[in-house]
């Protein structure tokens, strides 16, 4: 069995895969394709680099972590890796949402968005990282099937 592929077979994984990829997809698709009304790439490593002054090498991480690391969260594939990308990304983007608080922007009374969203995709990646993905997933598959 590989370690780094193992999981138990549970439908609490499965769970937490589908609901942290679906937060987490659409704002990868807004930084890589430029869907959901998103800047798409260049814009989005612009920003990145320019403004948020991050390294390029950072910003193509989140980049594809949050968009390839959704799509391997739905099948399963190499969910610890994909989990550790999206939280390292999310705890990120929460830092630095920290001057406008906890709450999300509900009224829109804000100037900008809260971390309370970053703290729950981060438990979420936590729990997969350390659990693995659970039923339905390719990793249980290989895991079972491959051996080293």
């Amino acid at each position: 069995m590989l370690p780094f592929l193992s999981t138990r077979e549970s439908f609490s994984p499965l769970f937490l895969r589908m609901g942290l990829a679906i937060c987490i997809f659409p704002h990868g698709a807004q930084k890589l394709l430029g869907w959901f009304g998103g800047v798409g790439f260049e814009a989005s490593m612009d920003f990145f680099v320019n403004t948020a002054e991050f390294p390029a090498f950072i910003a193509i991480l989140a980049i594809v972590s949050e968009f390839f690391g959704s799509i391997a969260l739905v099948l399963g594939l190499f969910t610890r890796l994909a989990a550790f990308g999206i939280t390292c990304t999310l705890a990120v983007a929460g830092w630095t949402h920290r001057e406008i608080g906890f709450f999300m922007n509900w009224f829109g009374n804000q100037g900008g968005e809260g971390f309370e969203y970053h703290i729950l995709a981060v438990c979420m990646g936590i729990a997969l990282v350390i659990f693995g993905g659970g039923s339905w997933s390719i990793d249980s598959w290989l895991s079972d099937h491959l051996e080293f």
